[in-house]
């Protein structure tokens, strides 16, 4: 696991500046705390920041091929290197190390670009190719490891952080006014845009070739979309179980100290029922709680440490969130809305304090129905278009009679809309709008982020009426928001999460499932349950799904109560034009009176204006050099 950053001047002959990649590697230290490695060559300049987990002795990177005419800087892990290593050395190819990065070279030398089609694993990779001066940057499958990159006019910069390319000086700092948009629609921003213009985050499965001056983007791989309603249940399960079983073996391997993260959930249950029945000695799990009784799940973990022996370890988070705001901003670098964030980190602290790596049971809920909302949806009405129309013009106008607090007021906007559009964005997207000032907004078009993401919606497999609710969740929620937190969160501690249900054999299996499979007679993840239900205490199996989320409704009235006052009456952010301040005053006080919780928008508000103050310098001087209105960069 490490963080790894780069800068390509295809046209230069002189080597990149040393120096400037170590102070792009200087900002992702927290990645890689155990080593340093970086490679200057006539235009170029990779570098790495490692955090050991394999080879702990010669897996130092950058790692080149036997004539040193390819080299690699890699971040995550290949859990397939030891079959692809004997593959490899069988078709001639000879190893100087016992690194899983190593194999990435020597697939590069035997396939060429195609190389990432063999790996299976969580990484951001790039390949330096000097006989063709070609570089290859490639995010894994699913999105779990990050990588961003901005086409710059010398050539390209790209690192593990955005901190990294705003390192390298030559990244230009203008506010993406769309991204913007989505954040506060959303709760993230979705891949590949980023909070600046013109820098971006490389899709889940995508490729960057840049040799010379062309610059080609591709997807390597994509979820699969055909449903098999023909799947035996029996089968099913049978493979499930055979499946994810393989997936956290392959995620045990560990040169140093391994455990898991244990909320009580169905999830985590699984993956560490699934490691005692593999491991040797007991598990290391770690859980956390809030002392609220109505988000705690501690008993079910309790539960399932005590069936399986686990070394367990619990830690009660008293309210903090304050504590750790600032450092948060730090981490995730631009704004980011969910607060799930916080126990993530308090969790991720903990785990760090006893291991280095932790298995985590991300992916459950996307892949095989979990969330409640899904339910929701396929039980929505499928009104014609023109009943949808009427019912739309009716509700619009009922909307614009409620008082802002009335309940039942986004029910009767949201009357018009279809199911995509309802669950992609719901009302968000129509109130985001009256948030953000009038001049801000210019030009950008109404319903821009459920437009940014349709795709999937109406590529999935229409004949199931979960898939495109699942697929939309696969390609943008899951990395852009969950995948993101996990990332982030566990790095700022130097922890390695590894997540089996996001093995792409799990994903592209649970794709071609039925709804059925996923969703019965009102359960949700069905065949999870019928496939580990022998292996789990039956309190797990029956609780109802809590999420991990902290008490933020109660901290924005409380400890985090001054600091969102001071937010919402800062002259700086009233004079940067961006939202419009009395109507973001109006949902806080609806929020601190209680007439109706607004946790999303106010959190989402409070996270964005420490971002802005963080950057607003930046922001502003670039401003300066360009002829666009302030409100447009601000």
């Amino acid at each position: 696991m490490c963080g790894i950053c780069g800068i390509f001047d295809p046209g230069a002959e002189a080597p990149v500046d040393r120096l400037l990649v170590e102070r792009m590697c200087g900002q992702i230290v927290h990645r890689g705390p155990d080593e340093q490695g970086i490679h200057c060559a006539p235009g170029l300049g990779l570098g790495m920041r490692r955090l050991s987990i394999i080879d702990l002795n010669t897996g130092s990177q950058p790692v080149f091929n036997e004539d040193h005419s390819i080299c690699t800087v890699h971040n995550g892990e290949i859990y397939n290197f030891d079959q692809l290593r004997q593959q490899l050395q069988a078709q001639g190819h000879q190893f100087a190390t016992a690194s899983d990065t190593e194999v990435v070279v020597h697939l590069y030398e035997q396939y060429g670009i195609d190389f990432v089609n063999h790996l299976n694993g969580m990484f951001a990779t790039a390949v330096w190719d000097a006989k063709r001066r070609r570089l290859v940057l490639v995010r894994d499958r699913m999105g779990q490891k990050p990588l961003y990159y901005c086409k710059t006019p010398q050539g390209v910069v790209f690192g593990s952080e955005l901190k990294c390319l705003l390192a390298s000086g030559r990244v230009p700092v203008r506010l993406n006014r769309e991204a913007v948009c989505h954040f506060f629609t959303l709760g993230y921003i979705p891949n590949p845009l980023t909070i600046y213009e013109n820098v971006w985050q490389l899709p889940p499965g995508g490729r960057l070739v840049i040799e010379g001056k062309q610059l080609r983007q591709d997807q390597y791989w994509t979820i699969p979309t055909d449903v098999d309603h023909r799947v035996n249940e029996h089968e099913a399960a049978e493979r499930l179980t055979e499946l994810l079983t393989d997936a956290v073996r392959m995620r045990m391997v560990s040169d140093v100290p391994l455990g898991a993260f244990l909320s009580g959930g169905l999830d985590s249950s699984i993956i560490v029922a699934l490691m005692a029945q593999q491991s040797a000695t007991p598990v290391k799990t770690f859980h956390i709680d809030f002392g609220d009784p109505s988000l705690s799940e501690q008993r079910y973990a309790r539960a399932v440490s005590q069936r399986y022996g686990t070394d367990h370890h619990e830690l009660v988070v008293e309210a903090s969130a304050a504590a750790i705001l600032d450092q948060l901003v730090d981490h995730f670098d631009e704004p980011f809305g969910d607060a799930s964030a916080i126990p993530t980190y308090y969790v991720s602290q903990l785990t760090r304090q006893h291991v280095t790596v932790a298995l985590a049971g991300d992916g459950g809920d996307e892949s095989f129905g979990g969330y409640n909302r899904y339910r929701e949806i396929m039980a929505r009405p499928a009104w014609g278009s023109a009943v949808r129309a009427g019912a739309g013009a009716v509700g619009a106008a009922v909307h614009r009679l409620l008082p802002r607090s009335a309940p039942g007021r986004r029910y009767f906007r949201s009357l018009g809309m279809g199911a995509h559009e309802f669950f992609a964005v719901g009302t968000a997207e129509l109130e985001t709008r009256e948030l953000l000032h009038p001049d801000f907004i210019a030009g950008i078009p109404q319903g821009v982020t459920y437009a940014r993401l349709r795709s999937p919606l109406a590529g999935a497999d229409q004949s199931d009426p979960l898939a495109p609710f699942s697929a939309l969740d696969l390609h943008h929620y899951l990395p852009d928001d969950i995948l993101t937190k996990v990332d982030r969160m566990s790095m700022a501690h130097s922890l390695e999460l590894r997540a089996p249900l996001l093995d792409y054999r799990i994903i592209e299996f649970a794709a071609s499932l039925p709804h059925t499979m996923k969703i019965r007679d009102g359960q949700t993840k069905y065949l999870l349950k019928q496939a580990f239900a022998n292996r789990l205490p039956p309190e797990v199996l029956e609780q109802r799904k809590r999420g991990f989320s902290p008490p933020v409704q109660e901290w924005l009235r409380n400890e985090l109560r001054d600091d969102l006052e001071a937010a919402l009456h800062d002259p700086d952010i009233e004079a940067a034009g961006i939202f419009q301040l009395d109507e973001m005053r109006s949902l806080a006080e609806e929020h601190f009176s209680r007439r109706r919780g607004r946790r999303s928008q106010l959190w989402r508000y409070l996270f964005f204006a420490r971002w802005w103050h963080r950057h607003r310098n930046q922001l502003i001087s670039d401003q300066s050099t360009t002829d666009r209105p302030a409100h447009a960069l601000r």
